[in-house]
C-alpha cells in the first residue's frame, strides 16, 4: 500500500490543536489547585473534565483535518480569554 503524503500544513495545524488543548488543561489544572483545599468536590469534578480534554488531545490525528480545525475553532478563542473559557467550559 502506498503511503499517503501528509502536508506540512496539516502537521502544523495538528500541533496547534494539541497546544491549544494543553493550554486548556493548564487553565483547568490551575483552578483544581485553587479549589483543592476549599472545595474538594469541585476540584474532583474539574479533574474529570480535564480527563476529557486529555482524551480529546490523545485522539487528535493529522489525518483527521476536520477534527483538528474544529478543535482550533472551538478551543482557540476560549484559551485566549479565561472568562470566556469558564463560561463555555
Amino acid at each position: 500500500m502506498a503511503e499517503q503524503e501528509i502536508s506540512y500544513d496539516a502537521i502544523l495545524r495538528t500541533e496547534i490543536a494539541i497546544e491549544i488543548l494543553n493550554q486548556a488543561r493548564a487553565i483547568v489544572t490551575a483552578r483544581v489547585y485553587e479549589l483543592e483545599g476549599t472545595d474538594p468536590g469541585a476540584a474532583e469534578a474539574l479533574r474529570l473534565r480535564r480527563r476529557d480534554l486529555i482524551a480529546a488531545q490523545q485522539n487528535i490525528t493529522v489525518a483527521d483535518r476536520q477534527t483538528v480545525e474544529d478543535l482550533i475553532a472551538l478551543w482557540g478563542p476560549r484559551v485566549k480569554d479565561e472568562a470566556r473559557f469558564w463560561a463555555e467550559f
